[in-house]
C-alpha cells in the first residue's frame, strides 16, 4: 500500500514537470530574435512590424479613442514610416438600462458596449488580408443630475474604447503573426 501510494506521487509530480516542461510563455511586444513573425517579413520582431502599421481615420468621438489608444499601444506613438499593413476600424457604440428604481421607474445603472470590426489592409495591393470583430463592455451608475450621467457615460466609453483597442492590438499581431 505504501509502495504503490509512494508510485503514484512519483507518477503525478512526473506527468505534472513533463507538462510544464513543454509549455512555452512569450510576450508579443519582446524584441529578442526568438520572437519573430513566420511571414514575408522574416526576421523582424513583432514590436517592429506593429510600430510600422498605420489605423486609417475615424470620424466620432469614441472611435477616435479606440484609434489613438491602438496606435498608443502598437508604436507608443511613433509610427514608423513605410509600414506594410493599415488598420480600417468601424466603431459602434450604444448604452442599455440595465436596472431601473421600483417607484420612480429611474434607470440607476447602464452600461456602454463598444463594437469594433477591422479589416487589416496591405498597403501595396489594398486587398484585406485579415478581419475580425472585437467588443468591449463599460457599466456605469446613474444618477439624477444630468450632467454626472454624461461624464459616467463618458468615461464608460473611454473605458470600453481602451480595453478593446487592447484587444485590438493582440488580434491584429496574432493576424499578422498567422499570414
Amino acid at each position: 500500500m505504501l509502495l504503490s501510494r509512494s508510485l503514484l506521487q512519483l507518477c503525478i509530480l512526473c506527468g505534472v514537470s513533463m507538462l510544464l516542461a513543454a509549455c512555452t510563455v512569450e510576450p508579443l511586444a519582446t524584441s529578442s530574435s526568438d520572437s519573430t513573425l513566420s511571414t514575408g517579413l522574416a526576421g523582424q520582431a513583432t514590436s517592429e512590424v506593429l510600430s510600422g502599421i498605420s489605423v486609417a481615420p475615424v470620424k466620432t468621438r469614441v472611435a477616435q479613442q479606440v484609434r489613438n489608444r491602438l496606435l498608443f499601444a502598437m508604436n507608443g506613438g511613433e509610427l514608423k514610416p513605410g509600414g506594410q499593413y493599415e488598420v480600417v476600424l468601424s466603431v459602434s457604440e450604444r448604452s442599455q438600462t440595465l436596472a431601473v428604481e421600483g417607484d420612480s421607474l429611474t434607470a440607476t445603472a447602464a452600461r456602454v458596449i463598444v463594437l469594433v470590426s477591422y479589416d487589416l489592409v496591405d498597403v501595396n495591393t489594398k486587398k484585406v488580408v485579415a478581419a475580425g470583430r472585437r467588443q468591449s463592455v463599460a457599466s456605469f451608475d446613474r444618477t439624477p443630475q444630468s450632467f454626472a450621467n454624461q461624464r459616467a457615460e463618458r468615461e464608460a466609453q473611454d473605458r470600453a474604447a481602451r480595453e478593446v483597442a487592447q484587444q485590438l492590438r493582440l488580434a491584429v499581431a496574432q493576424d499578422i503573426a498567422s499570414l
